[in-house]
């Protein structure tokens, strides 16, 4: 059998959701509210890229209606991928705004950016990157950081074991988690703002058999 090569590895890499909601749990448990667990958080419950939880602002997230809206705003300091066709509303879940907001009233940094916008995610001193994201995901998706053997273990501030995954892989696991669950796939993709296409062939990670059981299911529905 040939070896897989990595960028094949990092193509088809994908968080499941019983380990993110193992992560979660710990981090709830122990890092409740922090830079990392409000960052999983809001990436698995919305399935968004990182470049658009880079974008949100304070002024974004509506409580009351309990959603979040994205905004490309290219000449303000954020982009979309998609630009204007991104922009999009996103419902949160009630456990996910309980997390947003003890953030907001716990732990975010009051940054105001050189636009004079107030980030969401920050750090002490700045809207948080999108490299700040990528290393917080490494981390708290490496086996170590649950004291458990880690294939390539490495430290230092830039460090990704071989067993961590990408946020992309967060998106692509939170993608295949809601069709799991059976969400139609309509709405998975205006939610996570990907073609049906391109969902189908990059994001769709269901085994054969989860998806006949799926099948199965419904036609057992059709009386």
């Amino acid at each position: 059998m040939p070896d897989i090569s990595q960028e094949q590895r990092t193509r088809d890499e994908t968080l499941s959701a019983e380990r993110a909601q193992r992560i979660l749990a710990h981090l709830s448990k122990f890092q409740y509210a922090s830079n990392e667990h409000v960052l999983l958080a809001l990436l698995w419950e919305t399935g968004i890229r990182i470049g658009s939880a880079n974008s949100i602002d304070l002024t974004d997230v509506d409580f009351e209606n309990g959603h979040i809206e994205l905004v490309h705003r290219p000449d303000r300091g954020t982009t979309l991928k998609n630009q204007q066709g991104g922009e999009r509303l996103i419902a949160l879940t009630s456990d996910l705004a309980m997390v947003l907001g003890d953030y907001i009233d716990a732990t975010r940094n009051p940054i105001e950016d050189e636009y004079g916008r107030n980030p969401l995610l920050t750090t002490r001193k700045a809207r948080m990157s999108r490299a700040t994201m990528r290393r917080l995901i490494y981390r708290i998706t490496a086996p170590c950081f649950f004291d458990e053997p880690c294939q390539d273990c490495s430290e230092g501030e830039d460090r990704r074991c071989g067993d961590s995954v990408s946020p992309h892989s967060v998106r692509r696991g939170s993608i295949t988690n809601y069709l799991t669950k059976d969400v139609p796939v309509d709405v998975v993709s205006d939610r996570m703002n990907v073609s049906r296409k391109t969902l189908k062939k990059h994001y769709d990670k269901r085994t054969e058999e989860v998806k006949v059981e799926q099948r199965r299911e419904h036609i057992e529905d059709v009386k």
